[in-house]
């Protein structure tokens, strides 16, 4: 049970730190939660039967980075909306100059 909860927590704490990283960052909170538990469990496990627990450690460690970034993100990435006036006028402008190439051209039968 031990090795168990020290494989699915290293696991789940890299696929923490990766999501943390990339554009999905708002899923690495699931996995990182997941990695905390199972480190905990390991944890628990190495000291009953008095082990070492640094691989744990590196489990707590990638989870508290992961935490912290994804944290991060969510707190300071703000969604902008453009001005869709600017884009619509735009819009407006190409489809009548694509109406003004189309009235001048020349259509032969």
């Amino acid at each position: 049970m031990r090795k168990t909860s020290i494989i699915l927590g290293l696991i789940f704490a890299v696929l923490a730190v990766i999501l943390a990283v990339l554009p999905l960052y708002k899923l690495a909170f699931i996995p990182a939660v997941l990695a905390f538990i199972f480190g905990i469990i390991a944890f628990l496990k190495s000291k009953k039967e008095a082990k070492p627990t640094h691989v744990i450690q590196v489990i707590f460690l990638l989870t508290i980075i992961s935490l912290g970034l994804a944290t991060y993100k969510t707190i300071f990435t703000v969604s902008e909306v453009g001005d869709t006036k600017d884009l619509q006028q735009t819009e407006d402008k190409l489809n009548e100059e694509a109406k003004e190439e189309l009235d001048d051209l020349i259509i032969i039968d």
